[in-house]
Formats: structure tokens, sequence, C-alpha cells
């Protein structure tokens, strides 16, 4: 535990003097840098990694109802077990792969629509993001029917949080430990990690670009809080 605290530390001060120099000499050198010029990049790789997304999506749920199938049909203990993990396990990759083609679909539909707004351009992105929206309710409703298939659940399309605690509620007791820690390292380093990553990231594009990124740096604080305050509620509810 005291040899990953020390890496930590090493890699903190690393990074921190990495960014020094780079956005130093950045600064000596009067670097500027225009993020305009990316925008159909960030636009076009997202639709890309959308696209693979929604293949993997689908392959890992129909794998995940041919497992069922078998499972439902064989005798062997062996094999039983062999269909069940399997069966589960594509499962959740599924639903990992649904879950990036919800994001990156997004994020392409918005920066295409930002760009033909603001710049007068990718009316074909534009296009092929609205597409994927369309695709995207699609690859919802195979995982929702396969969920529903697989762990015998049926999960609202519109979901709440009260329904996708019950539905993790349905998960036997060795998986619901599973998904709290792995949550809660999610949660962790998100806090602790990601997010202050970020504001360094946010920090070199604005030395980059010679403009402050401030509504970038306002969300990613927003962020920051709303996942602590959000300890509130469960605070009150187990200390009473």
């Amino acid at each position: 535990m005291k040899k990953k605290r020390v890496l930590y530390l090493l890699l903190l001060f690393i990074s921190a003097f990495i960014t020094g120099m780079f956005m130093g000499r950045a600064l000596a050198m009067g670097v500027s840098f225009n993020l305009t010029d990316l925008v159909p990049w960030f636009s076009g790789s997202s639709l890309l990694l959308a696209l693979i997304s929604i293949l993997l999506a689908f392959n890992f749920l129909k794998k995940s109802r041919g497992f069922h199938s078998l499972y439902q049909e064989e005798m062997d203990d062996n094999l039983n077990e062999t269909y069940y993990v399997q069966m589960y396990r594509n499962l959740e990759f599924g639903t990992i792969a649904s879950n990036i083609v919800s994001v990156t679909t997004l994020l392409a539909f918005f920066i295409s629509a930002t760009e033909v707004l603001i710049l007068g351009n990718s009316y074909l992105t534009l296009v092929l993001s609205f597409l994927g929206l369309m695709l995207l309710f699609v690859v919802q409703k195979y995982l929702l029917k396969t969920i529903s298939i697989v762990r015998q659940f049926d999960l609202a399309f519109f979901s709440m949080p009260k329904d996708v605690l019950d539905y993790v509620n349905s998960y036997d007791e060795g998986e619901r430990q599973a998904n709290l820690e792995q949550s809660f390292r999610v949660l962790f380093q998100l806090n602790q990690y990601v997010l202050h990553g970020l504001y360094i990231l946010i920090t070199i594009v604005s030395v980059l670009t010679r403009e402050i990124q401030l509504l970038a740096l306002l969300a990613v604080a927003v962020v920051h809080i709303y996942i602590n305050l959000m300890q509130i509620p469960m605070i009150k509810r187990y200390f009473k």
C-alpha cells in the first residue's frame, strides 16, 4: 500500500513537472492553437467509435442470448456452469458497449450540430449522427429485450434510479457485492484522479488557445461537487 502511495505521488509530481515545462515552453514560444480545426476530426472519430460499439453491442448481446438458450437446454452440470458464466459475461459486455454507443453518438451529434450552426459546414456528419441516434434506440431496445430474456427482469426504456436499483437488487449476492465494490472504485478514481486530470488538461488547452476555458472548468467543477454532495442522502439515511 505504501509503495502504491509513493508511486501515485511520484506520477503526480512527474505529470505536474511535464505539464509545467510544456506550458512554459508554449508561453515562451507564443504558440497559438485553433481548436476549430480539430472539430471535424472529433465528430468523425466519435461516429466511427459509435459504429464499432454498435457492432460490438449486437455481437455480445446475441452471444448472451445464444448461451441462454444453451443453458436452458443443457443437462450436464459442468457445461451448464460454463453457459451460465458466458451468458452473463456477454450480457455485461454488451451493456458496456451499449453505454459507449450512447455517449459517442450523442457526442458526435452535438459536435456536428454545433459545426452546422456556427461554422456552417459538416451537414453530412450531422445527418450521419442523426442516423446514429436512430440506431442507438435500436441498440437500447435490443439490450432491454436481452436483459428481459437472460435476467427475467423488465427494465423500462427510460429507467429511473429506483428502477435500476431494483434491477441491481435482482442480482445474486456475489454479483451485487462485486458490483458495489466496482462502483466504489469508479467513484473513487473519478473523484481523486480523473477529474483532477481534467483540470490539468483544460489548463493546457487554455494556454495553447490563449483563451480561458471557463465553461469547461465550471462543468468539471460542477460534476466534482455533485458526486460529493450526493453522498449526503446516504449519510442521512444510514446515520439517523
